[in-house]
């Protein structure tokens, strides 16, 4: 009968006393069976179901806790396991916990762990979990409070991320079911949890994230202290969920903890930083907790907001193209606002763009918020504004783009334009002012501001900046206010005519210079002056040219009055010719001087021959008095002293661009075949040629004898350009002609081939245009000096030379053809080019008969 074994339920003790024997084996094999025996005895053994637990409990739990500390791991997970197993299967009491809680203490919750196997450690806080899930509709587990603090604060921090996740669980729980005594510890989990915020699995962060906004609910004021700026670091990190999971926990805080109303101004930013996130749903989700957000202050706050409520029109009439939040996050923004922007900007100086970007995103929702709420933080945001259009980051540029159209929506600009008008030497005030413009009320703009601004703009020392940024941001300000005025921009359009074409006239790029051009084009349209741009000019360009009062003496390529000055002379057209009284002395006064600038005499000149020789455009609108007048100070006083000679190059140069320029003004007709070309003639008499002569003709020879080739050129073809004139007009007499054309027969020697050819064809321009009659027997002398030179130059090395010059004997055989026959006779055995005087010998006879 001794050989019977008793029964679990009977005798405890005695059914399970081989197995307790046997845990005190060497044998870690032996221990770890029964182990396994144990816990099939007592919770797999269908004889067993009716036993009475809580016996075999006291009988067993000594030896198997001990267990816990087993050098084999095996053992340790087994006996964990019993323990498991009679958590769910005991009725609850807190008898049990004073003895299991203590143990885990021990091995995962000291100050340094003990279990050292991490697959164990995860056991024993599951272990934990399922004490937590047992016992949370009771009030048994306050005593633990301090057993759980210990094991969570430690296992939070394992480096098992497995185990950090299940510690994370355990602590939500914990702070729902120890709501009331939670507080007491709550600190201690702060730190532990923040660890987790840096760790490399998302999954611990998001756990970390959801265990902190669980603490924060049931904690005291401290752990929201401490825990809301790394929850404002983590709108950062790079993984969707974390982002998530942190806009649902502040968006729960705002709506359920104790004390939100002490920290609305550290909530909102996170909130609303959630709302510009680029993931929708992350956008989403912050969008509808916001409006639950507002929608629940108003409940909360219904006595105090009833009159607002009672008047408040749905959306106003002015109002950005968005969906307007509710009455409460309106509410919430203006109360809060003036915490939140200082913050922005101090967060502007940082040196990560993400966090500016951030921050500017978050100014545009608290403008959209605040909406008339932010007029007495204005200064604030407008330092905020100035900061982030200056970013090298255009991500935020573009954000402060949009939340200067929104400050112009919502601020009047009674408020913000003397905060900035102090500011409009620096760009970045101008692309604030140029998007405040484009969110503003053009009836509240154009009754100061529009006058005021444009009057500051249009001044030399702003509109004459030449720098990128500012050029371009100073286009877009007058753009954005012809956009928004229309046609009130007319009482000002001098000021914008002036500002946009002093930047047409000195741009810094092609792109800022058809912007210019683009911002005249519409004014022209404002103004209604015509239907080309040339109209425009006619009503503004004597502004520009009045403008212009600097010392010629100190200009350079780059100063602006040169630029304006070209700008005017190249591109104003018919415009111009009301303007002569204006433009010749400013042509007197940069040409005239000879220590001027040469680069800038040599822009001027070549703008100059350009208007000269477009005469039909730039003088069609010019009375002759007045096109007399100016042309006679342009020759005199501005092209003939340049051509007087002088040492050096820069001399050379400037000599050079003179006489094209005096090419320009003497050529007549450059387009023969255009009925239109008659209309405007610079020279249209007799009397209005002769004054210059004198002078002229004796510059013309010095000239034709300069060291610059290029110059030569040009001292030819103004003594053909001057014959043409005077021939048709009676004032080329004989004695002109012999000055010029002894001259000219020296540059058939000349070194340059193209000088060679222009003097064959000055010849025949100056014998064409001879006064008639011309009595060859008393000119005979300077008759036979022409033929003889063109005749040895017929015998030339050039081929192409050889038949120029006969071409031009031929043409001028006419002037003596018997004095020119007696000299191809009398030298006919001296010849080589035998054909070419055979063949002016025939033209000769055949002309004589």
């Amino acid at each position: 009968m001794s050989d019977i074994k008793p029964k679990l339920q009977d005798n405890p003790r005695g059914a399970l006393e081989p197995y307790i024997t046997t845990l005190q084996s060497d044998s870690k094999i032996a221990r770890r069976q029964a182990l396994i025996k144990i816990n099939e005895e007592i919770f797999e053994n269908p004889l067993n179901e009716d036993c009475d637990l809580i016996v075999v409990f006291s009988e067993i739990y000594a030896y198997v806790l001990k267990c816990f500390s087993d050098v084999s791991e095996s053992c340790r997970e087994k006996a964990i396991l019993i323990m498991s197993n009679f958590i769910e299967k005991l009725p609850l009491n807190d008898y049990y916990l004073t003895y299991i809680l203590p143990v885990i203490v021990r091995r995962i919750g000291a100050a340094e762990t003990i279990e050292d196997a991490e697959e164990i450690r995860l056991v024993l806080i599951e272990l934990v979990h399922k004490i937590l899930e047992k016992y949370k509709g009771t009030c048994l587990l306050v005593p633990f409070i301090n057993d759980f603090t210990s094991i969570l604060t430690k296992t939070c921090t394992d480096a098992f991320p497995k185990v950090k996740l299940e510690a994370s669980e355990c602590i939500i729980m914990l702070t729902k079911i120890l709501q009331r005594d939670f507080h007491f510890q709550s600190e201690s989990y702060v730190k532990p949890l923040l660890s987790n915020f840096s760790h490399q699995h998302f999954r611990v962060r998001v756990g970390a994230i959801k265990a902190i906004g669980a603490v924060v609910m049931a904690g005291n004021v401290k752990c929201f202290e401490l825990s809301i700026t790394p929850m404002a670091e983590k709108l950062f990190d790079e993984n969707t969920q974390v982002r998530l999971q942190v806009t649902i926990e502040v968006g729960n805080w705002m709506l359920c903890y104790k004390d939100r109303y002490s920290f609305w101004h550290r909530m909102i930013p996170l909130l609303l930083t959630s709302l510009s996130d680029v993931m929708t749903v992350i956008r989403e989700a912050a969008t509808k907790l916001w409006n639950d957000i507002g929608l629940q202050y108003l409940e909360e706050n219904e006595e105090e907001l009833k009159k607002k409520s009672d008047f408040l029109k749905d959306i106003p009439e002015h109002y950005p193209d968005v969906k307007r939040p509710n009455l409460g996050c309106r509410t919430l923004v203006q109360s809060n606002i003036g915490k939140i922007v200082p913050a922005i900007c101090r967060e502007m100086e940082g040196w990560q763009a993400d966090a500016r970007l951030r921050c500017a995103q978050l100014l545009c929702w608290l403008l959209l918020c605040a909406e008339g709420g932010s007029t007495q933080h204005a200064c604030t945001v407008l330092r905020v504004l100035h900061r982030g259009a200056a970013d090298d980051d255009q991500r935020v540029v573009l954000e402060v783009k949009r939340a200067s159209e929104l400050f112009g929506y919502f601020i009047t600009p009674d408020t913000w334009w003397p905060l900035v008008e102090t500011e409009v030497d620096s760009w970045s005030a101008l692309f604030i002012i140029a998007n405040i413009l484009k969110g503003s009320r053009a009836e509240l703009v154009k009754e100061k501001v529009m006058t005021e601004l444009c009057k500051e703009l249009a001044d030399p020392e702003s509109c004459r900046v030449r720098k990128p940024k500012y050029q371009t941001n100073l286009i877009l300000v007058t753009e954005a206010l012809m956009d928004l005025c229309k046609d009130d921009c007319k009482s000002v359009a001098e000021q914008l005519f002036v500002i946009n074409f002093t930047v047409y006239a000195m741009p810094c790029d092609d792109k800022i210079q058809f912007m210019a051009l683009s911002n005249l084009d519409k004014l022209r349209c404002i103004e209604k002056c015509g239907s080309t741009i040339v109209s425009l000019y006619e009503k503004h360009i004597g502004r520009v040219l009045g403008a212009i009062t600097s010392d010629a003496a100190t200009w350079s390529l780059l100063t602006p009055d040169r630029c304006l000055l070209e700008c005017v002379l190249l591109h104003s057209g018919s415009a111009m010719g009301t303007q002569l009284h204006l433009i010749a002395p400013l042509l007197k006064e940069c040409l005239a001087p000879p220590k001027l600038d040469p680069e800038v005499k040599l822009k001027v000149f070549t703008a100059l021959s350009t208007v000269l020789l477009q005469r039909q455009d730039n003088f069609s609108k010019c009375e002759p008095d007045k096109l007399e007048a100016f042309l006679k100070i342009v020759i005199d006083e501005v092209i003939m002293p340049n051509l007087i000679w002088s040492p050096g190059k820069t001399a050379e140069a400037i000599r050079s661009a003179a006489a094209a320029c005096l090419c320009a003004a003497l050529q007549e007709r450059p387009h023969a075949d255009d009925d239109a070309d008659e209309k405007i003639d610079l020279f249209p008499n007799k009397e209005s040629l002769v004054p210059f002569l004198d002078r002229l003709v004796p510059l013309l020879v010095g000239l034709s004898d300069d060291n610059s080739s290029l110059t030569r050129q040009h001292a030819l073809r103004a003594a053909r350009c001057l014959a043409r004139l005077a021939g048709p007009r009676g004032c080329f007499t004989a004695d002109i002609l012999h000055k010029l054309y002894f001259v000219v027969i020296k540059r058939l020697d000349d070194s340059s081939d193209k000088v060679r050819s222009y003097a064959v064809q000055t010849l025949c321009t100056l014998f064409g245009a001879r006064p008639k009659p011309y009595d060859t027997t008393v000119f005979g002398a300077h008759i036979d000096a022409l033929y003889s030179a063109m005749l040895i130059h017929l015998d030339d090395n050039d081929e192409t030379f050889q038949k120029e010059m006969l071409d031009a004997l031929i043409t001028l055989s006419d002037i003596d053809s018997q004095l020119l026959m007696k000299k191809l006779k009398s030298n006919i055995h001296l010849y080589r080019n035998k054909a070419a005087y055979e063949r002016l010998t025939r033209h000769i006879e055949e002309h004589m008969q």
